[in-house]
């Protein structure tokens, strides 16, 4: 089957409406629709009490209209009520300075405690859905990369480090730290590489924007582990960026995927003198189908 759909986000729009949105997608052809990856405090608007009864009414409507359904784990944007819990649930900037709530992605992904209420709310989705007929697959999250400066993934760099090098002589070797006097006789004494300390040593700066990207997929895979062991007919995918996003390594991200999708944005590669670059779009396109060796959701 070709799927042709969109993304949909019943929450924000009136429950009467639902009906004409679901018969205007049929009447486009549509066949698949995205749901629920910005609803984490719909489906959990009070800790450890959840509400699927919308989803399950949203869902229904969409699939009198013949429409199949992918779910996207919450977990991009955190309920207010969770991250009041915690200031270390937050992000820290590459400035040092922390973020506070009020938009998305706003989490640390090394935190323990959210890594806990995680795996409560992928789970309560899976065991939900893993039998519904029109659900038949999952996106992870949404659009992995924001990378974090706390205290917590201090530490855990430092732990990472260790693993890799499992001697200080070697990293310090491998650095070249004696340049600046920057020769390191403890784990504990290797920073991160915080705008405020200037220009890093490049080797520091490289093996954490390493570490960076193997905590998402450390992250992504918890995820899947929970979707694998629940929803074994279900596929699961996750949104990639394209060719020129360096936040992470996408043939890790992409490698415990059943395939990868991609999110096109054509307006981001305008310019006032070429317009929409198609060549721009046609290289993440190759990029992406490359990752896996295999055709992409777009």
């Amino acid at each position: 089957m070709f799927y042709f759909g969109v993304d949909y986000y019943p929450e924000q729009w009136p429950e009467e409406r639902w009906p004409i949105d679901a018969r205007l997608m049929a009447e486009a052809n549509f066949n698949v629709v995205r749901l629920a990856e910005f609803a984490w405090s719909r489906m959990e608007p009070v800790e450890g009490q959840f509400d699927f009864d919308w989803l399950d009414r949203a869902i229904e409507i969409l699939k009198s209209q013949g429409m199949k359904v992918v779910l996207g784990t919450p977990t991009a944007s955190p309920p207010p009520w969770l991250m009041n819990k915690s200031p270390g649930l937050f992000r820290v900037r590459e400035d040092g300075v922390r973020l506070t709530f009020g938009n998305r992605r706003e989490y640390c992904p090394n935190n323990d405690l959210y890594h806990g209420h995680t795996q409560r709310i992928v789970a309560e989705m899976a065991e939900r859905y893993a039998g519904h007929p029109a659900v038949i697959g999952w996106q992870i999250d949404n659009e992995f990369g924001d990378r974090c400066y706390c205290s917590t993934c201090a530490q855990k760099f430092q732990t990472w480090l260790r693993s890799r090098y499992e001697a200080l002589e070697e990293l310090n070797q491998k650095w070249g730290t004696v340049f600046w006097s920057h020769i390191y006789n403890d784990w504990s004494e290797i920073p991160l590489p915080l705008t405020t300390g200037g220009s890093p040593n490049p080797g520091l700066a490289l093996d954490f924007y390493r570490f960076c990207s193997d905590s998402y997929v450390a992250y992504q895979q918890m995820q899947i582990d929970i979707l694998r062991a629940r929803c074994p007919d279900h596929f699961i995918t996750h949104n990639l960026m394209g060719f020129q996003y360096d936040r992470l390594n996408y043939f890790d991200l992409a490698r415990n995927l059943d395939f990868v999708a991609w999110d096109n944005y054509p307006r981001m590669q305008w310019t006032m003198e070429r317009g929409v670059d198609p060549s721009a779009s046609a290289l993440s396109m190759d990029t992406m189908r490359g990752l896996k060796s295999k055709n992409i959701w777009v």
